[in-house]
């Protein structure tokens, strides 16, 4: 069951009035795009690097909200850059670490015919304090069919993914037994999370996979820098894409925050930006 762009939103709604009273915590929305009128923040680096707008049903691809979804081209394919920077300050900004989450969906066609291994990387990578990159955590996803009898669903039709430090063929492998692969077997769109907190004065980063009603399929926790030497983000980046059609909807980036609970008028913008956000706390 795919749940409607009002049924998220009404969740997200309920679920920061629920945190927001026991806790005081709430996400504060400072990106999002859904490629309704543009493809700002994914056209920031030019070139190959730029996100398509396309209208739902292009390639058979129904957006996952709205009518229209954005595709990442080919080889070194989409960047963006989440709204700017170190949370918008901009490149080289000396940036103290807050807690964030970045987000974004992506359709995987279980049934669209790819050879055997056929793959894609996507990064969320972070700034260390003075501004300059520090380092990428990576979705290694790869395609395999019924034939290839080893990994995870071995002999049916399937995505794996599994998450590391690594892109590129050359450095990383979706079916590595060392990374916690995951099999997904049903076409249908993926929401790619990656969750940047502080972790008793270490950076964590929870990479999670949630389904199109919000549940948590899958997660794996990385991290490891002194968080004292963290600063903010940096690039969304499909390092390697080898997929002729990789369709992608619902970017965002959220800083988790601490305050009261707001006022209702305050609520729906509240509610837009935990869209993105998982239905159970991360892992610690």
């Amino acid at each position: 069951m795919t749940v409607s762009y009002q049924q998220k939103l009404a969740a997200a709604i309920t679920l920061s009035v629920s945190l927001g009273a026991s806790t005081g915590a709430f996400a504060t929305p400072l990106y999002s795009n859904g490629f309704e009128t543009n493809v700002a923040g994914w056209d920031a680096f030019g070139g190959s690097f730029n996100a398509t707008r396309v209208a739902s049903g292009t390639a058979g691809v129904t957006s996952a909200d709205g009518a229209f979804h954005a595709q990442s081209g080919m080889g070194s394919g989409a960047a963006g850059n989440w709204g700017g920077y170190n949370f918008g300050a901009g490149g080289g900004v000396p940036t103290a670490f807050q807690a964030y989450t970045t987000s974004v969906d992506i359709f995987l066609d279980v049934d669209g015919g790819w050879s055997n291994d056929t793959r894609f990387d996507f990064s969320s990578s972070i700034n260390n304090a003075s501004g300059n990159f520090l380092r990428d955590f990576v979705f290694n996803a790869g395609f395999y069919d019924a034939s290839d009898a080893t990994g995870p669903g071995a002999g049916t039709d399937r995505f794996i993914v599994s998450a590391s430090n690594n892109a590129g063929r050359a450095n990383s492998f979706p079916k590595n037994p060392g990374r916690d692969p995951f099999a997904i077997s049903s076409t249908g769109w993926y929401t790619f999370q990656h969750s940047f907190f502080d972790d008793a004065g270490s950076l964590g980063v929870d990479l999670n996979i949630l389904d199109d009603v919000g549940a948590l399929l899958h997660s794996w926790s990385l991290g490891g820098d002194a968080i004292a030497g963290v600063g903010g983000n940096r690039y969304g980046w499909f390092v390697n894409n080898e997929l002729r059609t990789l369709a992608f909807d619902n970017t965002s980036l959220t800083i988790d925050g601490a305050g009261s609970v707001p006022e209702p008028s305050t609520m729906l913008l509240l509610g837009i930006g935990m869209l993105g956000l998982p239905m159970a706390r991360r892992r610690r």
